[in-house]
C-alpha cells in the first residue's frame, strides 16, 4: 500500500484506502480558539412559548414543539481507566484492570531530558485485528501524577505489522473520533506533516487533546511532483495540557 502526497501549490494526500486531502500544519501548533458559549436563553413571546413554556403555536395553531438542547461535546479524561491526575500506584491499578496483565508486565523508565516518569506496557489487539501496540503513561516533573498516554503500533510493538495494516488501524480510529461529537471548531483532520499525515486532532474546552498520527519515511518522486508515504507507524496520544505540558525546562534566560 502507498500514500502520495501531491504538491500542486498546497499538499494534498491521496491514500489508496482511506482518500484523505490535506494541508499542511503541525499536530500540536494550532491555537485552540476561544471556547464557545451558549446562546442566551429567551424569555416569553419571542422563546415561542406556550402557558407551560414547553412549546408554543405555530402557523396553523398547533403546538411547535423546542428543539432538543445540543449535547456538549465530550471531555477527554485520559485512556480508558487511566485518568489525567492518577499517581502512578493508581494508573498501575487501572492497567491491570484494563488490560488483566500481571504487576510484572509493567515496564518503568524515566525520560532524562523531560525529567518525567513512564509506565510502559505491551497489549494485543485494543482494537479488533490491531495487533500489539505499546502503551506508555507519562507522569509530570512536578505532580507526579498522569499527564499523558501514547500508544503505538509499529514492527517494535508487532513484528507482523505491514503499512496496510497500520493504514487500516488509522483509518479506524480517526473513524471513531470524527464521530464521537467533538467540537468542530476545534478539530482537524487529515492534516500533511514532513514525515506523515495527522489522521485526527482535536482539544476540548479544557485544553486536553488527542492527536493520531500515521508516519513513516517520505520519498519524492520526480515525475509529477508526488510525495509517496511508507508507514511504519501510527501514533495515539492523549494530552492533559498539550499546550503547557508539566516537565522539566530550563529557566528563560538561564544560559
Amino acid at each position: 500500500m502507498r500514500i502520495r502526497v501531491r504538491m500542486p501549490g498546497f499538499i494534498s494526500l491521496v491514500v489508496v484506502a482511506l482518500g484523505l486531502s490535506l494541508a499542511p500544519r503541525s499536530a500540536w501548533a494550532e491555537t485552540a480558539p476561544p471556547v464557545p458559549q451558549p446562546p442566551p436563553t429567551l424569555v416569553g413571546p419571542a422563546a415561542g412559548a406556550g402557558p407551560s413554556g414547553g412549546a408554543g403555536p405555530g402557523p396553523s395553531g398547533a403546538a411547535v414543539p423546542l428543539p432538543p438542547p445540543a449535547a456538549p461535546a465530550p471531555g477527554i479524561t485520559g485512556f480508558r481507566g487511566a485518568r489525567f491526575g492518577m499517581t502512578e500506584a493508581e494508573v498501575r491499578a487501572a492497567i491491570a484492570h484494563d488490560f488483566h496483565l500481571p504487576a510484572s508486565a509493567v515496564q518503568a523508565s524515566q525520560n532524562a531530558i523531560e525529567r518525567t516518569a513512564i509506565l510502559s506496557v505491551r497489549v494485543s489487539n485494543l482494537a479488533p485485528g490491531a495487533g500489539g501496540a505499546i502503551v506508555s503513561y507519562v507522569f509530570g516533573y512536578r505532580s507526579h501524577t498522569l499527564i499523558e498516554v501514547n500508544i503505538v503500533w509499529s514492527k517494535a510493538s508487532d513484528a507482523g505489522l505491514t503499512p496496510e495494516q497500520l493504514a487500516i488501524i488509522g483509518g479506524r480510529l480517526q473513524a471513531y473520533f470524527s464521530g464521537e461529537g467533538f467540537a468542530a471548531e476545534r478539530t482537524a483532520m487529515n492534516v500533511a506533516l514532513p514525515d506523515g499525515v495527522l489522521l485526527f486532532r482535536t482539544i476540548d474546552a479544557a485544553g486536553r487533546a488527542i492527536a493520531l498520527i500515521l508516519s513513516g519515511p517520505v520519498r519524492s518522486e520526480v515525475k509529477g511532483g508526488k510525495r509517496i508515504l511508507t508507514p511504519d507507524a501510527l501514533s495515539l496520544a492523549y494530552a492533559a495540557d498539550a499546550a503547557h505540558p508539566d516537565v522539566f525546562r530550563l529557566e528563560k534566560g538561564s544560559f
